[in-house]
């Protein structure tokens, strides 16, 4: 049974403050970035028991997926076919670019390569967590750290990468209306099916996929308030500041080093390759980089949403990475690290 209570209370409380924070200061996506930073610091530096539950999580994809499921229209998805090529060459550099930064992790530090390869997975952080749980031999607070690290960076770091680039665009803002919230609740039903059934980030891809299919049948949806977003926004910063405990802390420098060095070095290589984009496909700096840069499908789809970049664009990319690494990578480490071990 779900209750909301003085420690959650609390947490929500920190959140909203880092937010109001952010945003007397100017920073771009206050909602999202300061409620990671607040949470986050309070987390690390006190003995404040904070909590947050999933169901919040949960709501702020729901949210997410309506924004960005709402701008597939037929002739957004149409659009897409032309970066089919883009998107495999892509993925495959950061293939290739994941090996490279796995073999420096292991040759600087004291971790084996199979380790060091389910640390620098660049995306699936909750497979990648799971997966090393269930070998029961493998240094989880290392991997974990190399995971959650990397997230917060991404999504630390990239808002306030594109918010200066070109194009801010107007942002048209609906109406909470009874047919607003029938939508939405039927986005919940459809992304709690879809988390059933195992899609990753089923809260989100549900609601985008019914979206999509309600826009390409020619039925038109109510456009959601701006405030919703921003709702959704603290939601899901709530939730990545928690990600990082103290425990998480208690490694070796080198540890730490290399976990910023692997992040830093995927996060330089989306950056240069944003330009690569630009100048084949003349896409805005911050629909490129969003595109390209390994950071979870939710928080780059919020991202994207909140900074007007091409939502639909962002998505796709992202979202055949997501495939890529749950279909190939993700099991290709499990084998490896099955024949290691034995």
């Amino acid at each position: 049974m779900f209750v909301f209570d003085r420690h959650m209370f609390i947490t929500l409380c920190i959140g909203l403050a880092g937010a109001f924070i952010f945003q007397a200061v100017h920073i771009p996506m206050p909602w999202l970035l300061g409620a990671i930073a607040a949470v986050l610091i309070v987390q690390l530096s006190t003995k404040v028991q904070l909590k947050w539950h999933p169901y919040f999580r949960n709501f702020g994809l729901i949210v997410a997926g309506y924004s960005i499921g709402f701008a597939f229209t037929p002739e957004a998805v149409q659009d897409i076919k032309q970066f089919l090529g883009s998107m495999i060459v892509l993925n495959l550099l950061f293939i290739a670019l994941f090996f490279a930064v796995s073999y420096i992790v292991a040759k600087r530090t004291d971790l084996d390569f199979a380790t060091s390869l389910t640390c620098c997975v660049p995306g699936g952080m909750s497979q990648v967590v799971a997966f090393a749980e269930e070998q029961g031999d493998m240094d989880m607070v290392v991997i974990t750290f190399f995971q959650i690290l990397r997230v917060l960076l991404i999504v630390g770091f990239v808002p306030l990468m594109v918010a200066g680039s070109s194009g801010g665009g107007n942002t048209i803002d609906g109406a909470y209306t009874w047919s607003l919230i029938g939508v939405l609740v039927l986005c919940s039903a459809v992304g709690w099916l879809a988390q059933k059934i195992k899609i990753p980030t089923g809260y989100m891809l549900g609601p985008v996929f019914l979206l999509m299919g309600i826009n390409i049948a020619g039925v038109e949806v109510p456009q959601m308030p701006i405030s919703l977003l921003h709702i959704a926004q603290l939601m899901l910063g709530i939730y990545i500041g928690l990600l990082l405990k103290k425990e998480d802390l208690h490694l070796s420098k080198k540890h730490v080093f290399y976990a910023f060095v692997s992040a830093g070095i995927f996060i330089g290589g989306a950056y240069g390759l944003t330009f690569v984009m630009q100048s084949l496909y003349n896409l805005e700096f911050r629909t490129g980089f969003l595109s390209i840069v390994p950071g979870g499908l939710d928080q780059m789809g919020i991202i994207a949403a909140s900074v007007h970049a091409n939502v639909t664009i962002v998505t796709a990319f992202q979202l055949f990475r997501v495939l890529v690494v749950s279909i190939f990578l993700v099991p290709f480490v499990k084998m490896f690290v099955k024949k290691v071990r034995v």
